[in-house]
């Protein structure tokens, strides 16, 4: 079953355990306000994006840092929520 989920325009969603949301990521630097964009392997079901997403990036009481390889969710230790410095799988996205 697919993990992540297309915005159209290149912007892709996939939901995060840690913080309880879902956390956006643009593969068309043309969609994003700054633009910034990420690489993707292409994959809905084992999803691997890169650079790191860091989101809050501003703030610290916030903030979800992660790397994406292969369907699972690498937390940073600079994240703020439980799943900190833990690896964990994508959950299936649900409409």
């Amino acid at each position: 079953m697919a993990k992540i989920h297309s915005y159209g325009s290149g912007v892709w969603v996939f939901h995060c355990p840690g913080c309880g949301y879902g956390h956006p990521f643009h593969t068309d630097p043309d969609h994003h306000p700054t633009h910034q964009s990420w690489t993707w392997n292409g994959s809905v079901d084992a999803p691997t994006i890169q650079p790191s997403l860091l989101i809050f990036k501003d703030w610290p009481e916030k903030r979800c840092h992660s790397y994406i390889t292969d369907g699972r969710i690498q937390f940073l230790g600079d994240s703020h929520h439980k799943l900190a410095g833990q690896t964990v799988e994508i959950p299936d996205w649900e409409e």
